[in-house]
């Protein structure tokens, strides 16, 4: 059986849509089943070598004048082409393809929170994604809060929509911390103790709240640990500029912009905590990241983190700046409460695979092949 995945996004931006399909393609390629051969499609050549060397995986790059022309024609006419059993993309599919195909899709934040995305890209999702939904013979999403959100919005059948949980990747581990402080020192100027934050600096990872906290904890409690914000600067990242002006917290809040994949594992190991506060997930992989490194880690109580993190996590309201500055001084203070969240996070993060993420995804190709279930009972009665 031969699956075609729509990996545009290995192409794009630096963002989840890129991680998941690295590590579920590299897991892919590692699995002992022989019965799936995958070609990779992108619309443009990838410049960074994704390093997956298997028979199993082949790379095509199909040119195209833009991504709608690629989504509408060309990704469809190269799977008709090479005999393409199954396919498999992320949020949107063409309006007709020569084979079933199956959907990805990380969360629904774009409809439930539209303030939280510029306009342009907002119309474009909720015009997009609820129809690619519908089309797919089946849709795949990372957590139960986000499959809940998913069914009681667009009322698809609840055989329709499976929740499969991601993972940390697998070299996210542990660094030596001498080797891992003498990184980020030559990197990143970072020569003491540190909180690290990291994802796409945007409304909803709740930014100007950490930093009201971390300045409540620094200007009340003593706290001496910088705060560092890993992450591009993306949309409406002024507001987060002007409450380090405000807070006058500026000489202690390092921005890095985009860290290399490579560095993550020494950024975590090296920090004392990582705090994020995110307003919703759909799974949330740097906490289970940082928690894979040994980071004791603090995160909010909105979807879907608790479902993610469980006990290996210090969880605290997402809007309460009091609380957590309460939690970023108990953590910065207290040495046996950062290595109890640190093996209680190890342990947590060790339940999760790329492996399990790649195996349960087959079964979901291996059910739709079979035809266990058809677009016709994707949605449910009214």
């Amino acid at each position: 059986m031969i699956i075609g995945i729509d990996g545009r996004a290995l192409t794009g931006r630096f963002t989840g849509d890129r991680t998941y399909w690295l590590n579920l393609i590299r897991a892919h390629a590692g699995a002992e089943e022989p019965d799936y051969q995958y070609i990779v499609y992108t619309r443009l050549p990838m410049l960074e070598d994704p390093g997956i060397l298997s028979p199993r995986i082949t790379f095509r790059t199909i040119p195209a004048t833009n991504d709608r022309i690629w989504t509408l024609a060309t990704f469809p006419r190269a799977l008709r082409q090479d005999g393409v059993d199954l396919a498999h993309t992320q949020y949107t599919t063409p309006l007709r393809t020569p084979c079933p195909i199956i959907t990805t899709v990380h969360d629904i934040s774009f409809r439930l929170y539209p303030e939280w995305f510029p306009k342009r890209h907002r119309m474009l999702l909720n015009w997009s994604v609820p129809g690619a939904m519908r089309r797919a013979a089946r849709v795949i999403t990372d957590s139960m809060s986000s499959r809940r959100d998913i069914l009681r919005i667009y009322r698809l059948s609840e055989r329709h929509v499976t929740a499969i949980p991601l993972a940390a990747p697998p070299d996210m581990g542990p660094v030596d911390p001498n080797l891992a402080r003498r990184r980020v020192a030559e990197s990143y100027g970072l020569d003491g103790p540190y909180i690290i934050s990291v994802g796409v600096l945007q409304p909803r990872k709740n930014l100007p709240m950490l930093i009201e906290a971390y300045a409540r904890a620094r200007h009340g409690a003593g706290l001496s640990h910088k705060l560092v914000l890993a992450g591009k600067r993306g949309w409406a990242y002024d507001e987060i500029a002007v409450q380090i002006a405000r807070l006058r917290v500026s000489a202690d809040v390092l921005i890095t912009d985009y860290v290399a994949d490579g560095d993550l594992p020494a950024l975590y190991s090296a920090a004392d905590m990582m705090a994020f506060p995110s307003l919703y997930e759909g799974f949330g992989l740097p906490p289970l990241e940082a928690m894979a490194c040994g980071a004791p880690t603090i995160v909010s109580d909105a979807p879907a983190m608790p479902e993610v993190v469980a006990d290996g996590a210090l969880v605290l309201p997402v809007m309460d700046s009091a609380a957590w500055a309460d939690g970023l001084s108990l953590l910065a203070s207290s040495e046996s409460a950062r290595r109890d969240f640190a093996e209680a996070g190890r342990a947590r993060a060790n339940q999760f695979s790329w492996a399990t993420t790649a195996r349960e995804t087959r079964r979901i190709y291996s059910e739709v092949l079979s035809g266990q279930m058809s677009r016709a009972e994707a949605v449910s009665p009214p």
